[in-house]
């Protein structure tokens, strides 16, 4: 399969630009070629509205909003101990991890809503709803409190965790994907040779938010109580929200095929490799981001470092997304992909002989980086694999989707092995799942390379038996799978 992206017909485009065959070849290499191809001018990459709108996603959809899953994670110590002590510490992490399942699978639905209608949209209705979502939740915790005085816990028993699970779990999942999801195809939509430097700029709001809020929910639950830092998240998410919708700003005409998913996508074995490759990835790759925390406690982490720990990891992240996402651009977007993972599996071994606070945090700070690179640069690999790129967020969405089962099963099976096993347990799984996932990568990679031989070989041969002369005047582009594929 050829891995040339291919964008809808420009309207200043030529009939000797679109032919790319011999007149007389036959109809279906005369449709193929009337196809239009991609070209690198048809993408801005870069200028005043296409920075605006990376920025714009890094303020929408990142820079706090999608955190807070994280920030779950940080005082699910503080739900053990007050709203939900009656509850165990696995009931209480199907709270976070349904929560980021959402997030990531309603992604196909979301990106297939942004293909159609554009993000403007969905960015209203993700901040409005996750705003709705923290004002219920501190109600509820409000009720929490006027029932613990009247000692009344049998109501506590009967309400309280489906409370949590429906406001927090569910609704806020929801419409973080609405936020989450959009921002991939949306950079796609504006950015070509240097996609990975903007997907890395877009995303790294997400690891300022990862510093920032855990420090500041602590202090915030502290000095002026649990309810009153929800309320100050849901009021906070209507300004971010307000801010970005006034930025975001859709480029290509919209996607109007009567489809509303793309499911044939996945007769392209390069499509679905690189998308189960990634569900192993998230599989594994949550151990560390969730449970540093946690991992951290039973080395003898102070309260205090329990929550800076999870700051220290998503401050190395943040590097992890800009500089990881401009060497993408230059030496292979595949290829770094596969050099996080891996280092991503090495380093989450690695942990198991982490066992003093200096060791756990230099392990967490480089797998920040690592990680960090993963989730910056994933969506830079789907664009060369399709041929209309406005499908680029339905495309996106469905590896999302898939990805959602590792998040949803991941770090509750961490969580059974660590009550089980120990951590040890959990550390192994989750680095062999990582290291799955780069075996999965890899032959995508070689698939791809392959494909790409066998198409240039296949061309070369059809040029020369109907039009000699006009592979002599145009040859054919070099079929360098790095170029063509990882570069792009």
């Amino acid at each position: 399969m050829s891995l040339v992206e291919k964008p809808p017909a420009q309207s200043g485009d030529t009939a000797d630009e679109q032919q790319t065959s011999s007149p007389k070849s036959d109809p279906k290499i005369m449709e193929e070629a009337e196809k239009p191809s991609v070209q690198r001018h048809n993408f801005p990459d870069g200028g005043g509205d296409a920075w605006t709108v990376s920025r714009c996603r890094c303020l929408a959809g990142h820079l706090h909003l999608v955190r807070i899953p994280q920030c779950i994670w940080s005082f699910q110590a503080y739900y053990k101990s007050h709203q939900l002590a009656h509850k165990s510490e696995s009931e209480i992490a199907w709270i976070g991890s349904f929560q980021t399942f959402c997030m990531f699978f309603m992604g196909s639905v979301f990106g297939s809503i942004f293909d159609r209608f554009g993000a403007r949209s969905l960015v209203i209705l993700g901040g409005v709803g996750f705003s709705f979502a923290c004002m219920m939740q501190s109600i509820w915790f409000v009720s929490f409190e006027a029932v613990r005085l009247e000692s009344l816990r049998i109501i506590i028993d009967s309400t309280e965790y489906w409370q949590f699970f429906l406001a927090q779990a569910l609704l806020q999942g929801i419409c973080l994907s609405a936020l989450f999801s959009p921002t991939f195809p949306c950079i796609n939509h504006w950015f070509f040779k240097r996609r990975g430097l903007a997907l890395g700029i877009a995303t790294s709001g997400s690891s300022v938010g990862g510093v920032v809020w855990p420090i500041m929910i602590n202090n915030l639950i502290i000095k002026v109580g649990f309810g009153w830092a929800l309320r100050i998240c849901g009021f906070f998410a209507l300004v971010m929200t307000a801010g970005a919708a006034t930025m975001v700003k859709g480029r290509l005409p919209p996607r109007t095929d009567p489809e509303f998913f793309a499911f044939p996508l996945f007769r392209q074995p390069a499509y679905t490799f690189f998308c189960f490759g990634m569900l192993f990835i998230i599989f594994g790759i949550f151990f560390l981001i969730f449970y540093i925390p946690s991992y951290g406690a039973i080395h003898g982490f102070s309260p205090n470092m329990i929550f800076y720990s999870v700051s220290i990891l998503n401050a190395a992240s943040f590097f992890g997304r800009i500089f990881p996402g401009m060497a993408a651009d230059t030496r292979g977007r595949y290829n770094i992909m596969i050099i996080a993972s891996i280092s991503s599996a090495v380093l989450t071994i690695a942990s198991i002989a982490a066992t003093d606070t200096s060791s756990i945090l230099v392990i967490g700070a480089m797998y920040g980086f690592t990680s960090g690179s993963i989730i910056s640069i994933q969506a830079a690999c789907i664009p060369p694999l399709l041929d209309d790129p406005r499908k680029t967020g339905v495309a996106i969405g469905q590896m999302l989707s898939i990805g959602g089962f590792g998040a949803l099963l991941g770090p509750p099976i961490c969580g059974w092995l660590i009550t089980s096993h120990g951590c040890k347990g959990a550390q192994i799984f989750s680095g062999v799942m990582l290291a799955i996932g780069t075996v999965l990568l890899v032959s995508n990679v070689s698939y791809c390379a392959l494909a790409d031989l066998f198409i240039i070989t296949w061309s070369l041969d059809i040029d020369h038996r109907l039009s000699p002369e006009a592979t002599s005047q145009n040859p054919p582009e070099s079929s360098s799978f790095e170029r063509r594929c990882c570069c792009e």
